[in-house]
């Protein structure tokens, strides 16, 4: 009797050992799930933010390049061109920047038709210099150096205005600068960049800043 009684018992344990472990499994599988949509909502949420900040940005914001070309840092003999961009975004109710991406001293000009693959507005001083290199003629263009002649006023020989150097420009608006504009290149473009900035505020040049940025005209020659 007493053996019956064991074996009975030994049953009823291995019965409720076995009913409990699936409820566990059960359980673990619906934490699993709810983990799993958890994390695919998160995921979603996310590339949604992305995006939403993509078509902020597009819609507040117009893309800008400022680039310079330069010879080799190394050599300054060397006839191989290296080019340094910086791309902004410029904010259409502010006029305030925001740096976006910078690609630095490359002479692989397809890494720079990458780079700006995205942008149709373009900003140099001497730009036109450049447009063969660049194929920048479809493009939307901003000269600061032939854009300033008049404002700038720095006179020749015979009296006349000349095309400004960078540092006349800078020195014009009250812009600080350090005596290696010609062997840095990415400094030469934040320079510029301020100077955009200056000429936004400018009674006489922010006219030409609004038309290049909203508008979408170039601005090529001397005014």
């Amino acid at each position: 009797m007493l053996y019956i009684i064991f074996i009975i018992i030994i049953i009823v344990v291995v019965f409720f050992h076995i009913k409990n472990s699936k409820f566990k499994s059960n359980i673990k599988n619906q934490d699993s799930k709810k983990t799993i949509s958890i994390s695919k909502k998160e995921i979603s949420k996310t590339i949604a933010s992305t995006k939403q900040e993509e078509l902020e940005l597009s819609k507040n914001y117009k893309k800008i390049i400022f680039f310079s070309l330069s010879n080799n840092n190394l050599d300054i003999n060397s006839d191989i061109l290296y080019i340094s961009a910086i791309k902004i975004g410029f904010n259409l109710k502010t006029g305030e920047i925001i740096y976006l991406e910078e690609l630095k001293n490359t002479s692989n000009l397809k890494e720079f038709e990458y780079f700006s693959k995205d942008t149709i507005h373009f900003v140099s001083y001497n730009i036109k210099l450049y447009n063969h290199l660049l194929n920048l003629e479809t493009k939307i263009q901003f000269c600061t150096m032939l854009t300033n002649v008049s404002t700038v006023e720095i006179k020749n020989s015979h009296g006349r205005n000349r095309w400004p150097k960078l540092f006349e420009i800078s020195k014009y608006y009250g812009i600080k600068f350090s005596n290696n504009l010609n062997l840095n290149t990415l400094n030469n473009i934040k320079l510029n960049i301020q100077i955009f900035q200056k000429m936004l505020k400018h009674p006489k040049t922010s006219i030409l800043i609004r038309e290049f940025i909203f508008n979408n005209k170039s601005f090529l020659n001397e005014l």
